[in-house]
């Protein structure tokens, strides 16, 4: 019995397809969600979508999520996102890059500069999007 996978973004739609079997990283630990699941809605932290096509234990797709909700409804599962990347998709030297970009900003920002809180964000999804 498949089920449909949504992974929505505030900007786009990062994986849209029958599923399996998925597992999500609830609050409170990570959850793997089956056919006939109960229906339920759980907020979401920073980890991996890992996305069964055809059999539970056979991962298709992994995508990194920095937080949202997940709902559950029937043969339906709805994840919102912050933000939603699969990992095949990811190249490696470009976000490295990417970090260090943040780092040497960081560097010249005084300790009171509001503007670190968001650049310690993109280090913390970076380093999500290269940990796995």
């Amino acid at each position: 019995m498949p089920m449909n996978l949504r992974i929505v973004c505030p900007d786009s739609c990062a994986f849209d397809g029958t599923v399996a079997f998925v597992t999500v990283p609830t609050t409170d630990g990570e959850m793997g969600i089956a056919p006939l699941h109960a229906s339920e809605i759980s907020t979401i932290g920073p980890g991996y979508v890992r996305v069964c096509d055809e059999r539970m234990g056979q991962v298709d797709h992994t995508l990194a999520v920095s937080g949202g909700y997940v709902e559950i409804a029937g043969d339906k599962i709805i994840v919102l996102a912050n933000r939603a990347r699969d990992l095949a998709t990811v190249d490696r030297e470009e976000v490295q890059a990417q970090i260090q970009g943040f780092e040497d900003q960081l560097s010249v920002l005084s300790e009171n500069d509001a503007h670190r809180a968001y650049l310690y964000n993109e280090i913390a999804w970076c380093k999500l999007l290269l940990d796995f």
